[in-house]
């Protein structure tokens, strides 16, 4: 029997937000990570960017995010007149969770700094498999149960967007399949969610387009239909 799913994840009405990324070159020295990437994108799409080690996907994304500043290029972000600006969460390899607090604690501290309900965020540490070792600390926990941790502290702020690269590391096949079901969730309520990954398998499954990346560079650009896909109109 699946588990309902938490409050955070359900429709709501939001107004729709839209990404362009433009010319997005980024060098660190002699070494070109991206060059001159393009990807426009919008509310309702689930985005998976493809790539070999070193292809440029976590530069990309970390550019996106707004946490590193490209060589050249610009990303825009926009929405209806008068809507705030999006709320976009970001979830990488680290996670940055506090190592000496539990995963309840963690949520909890972003909760309050958002002014979202706690039991949201306890709905998702259940949703996601980690609810059993949700008075643990942190610096005590797998990999992978850290980086479903990091994936509902991010969701209990109540995002437009999510970044979350490598969503499916160090994740063992239940877990990987409650990550990618919260993913889907995130994607038919309306929001705009892009990941890196190398499991193109899955992202045929999962991802209404699929990116791919190598040299820097994006090589190609192309819609998929998972099962059950809807379309959310964008800005």
């Amino acid at each position: 029997m699946s588990v309902p799913l938490a409050p955070l994840i359900a429709p709501s009405p939001r107004s729709p937000v839209a990404l362009q990324a433009v010319g997005i070159t980024k060098l660190y020295g002699p070494t070109v990570a991206l060059w001159r990437a393009d990807l426009a994108a919008r509310s309702g799409e689930l985005i998976a960017l493809h790539g070999p080690n070193a292809s440029g996907k976590s530069t990309f994304l970390r550019i996106i995010a707004g946490l590193s500043a490209p060589s050249a290029g610009q990303v825009v972000w926009t929405r209806a007149a008068g809507a705030p600006a999006p709320r976009i969460a970001y979830v990488g390899h680290a996670g940055h969770l506090y190592a000496a607090l539990s995963p309840l604690e963690n949520v909890a501290l972003t909760a309050r700094l958002a002014r979202r309900p706690l039991t949201e965020g306890l709905e998702l540490l259940a949703r996601l498999g980690v609810a059993e070792v949700s008075a643990t600390p942190c610096g005590e926990l797998s990999a992978g149960a850290r980086r479903r941790v990091a994936l509902a502290r991010a969701l209990v702020a109540d995002p437009d967007v999510v970044l979350f690269d490598e969503p499916f590391a160090s994740l063992d096949a239940a877990a990987a399949e409650a990550t990618a079901a919260v993913l889907t969730e995130l994607r038919r309520s309306g929001r705009l969610v892009l990941y890196t990954s190398h499991d193109e398998a899955r992202t045929r499954r999962l991802a209404t387009r699929h990116v791919q990346l190598a040299g820097g560079r994006v090589i190609s650009d192309r819609p998929l239909e998972p099962a059950g896909a809807a379309r959310v109109a964008g800005v």
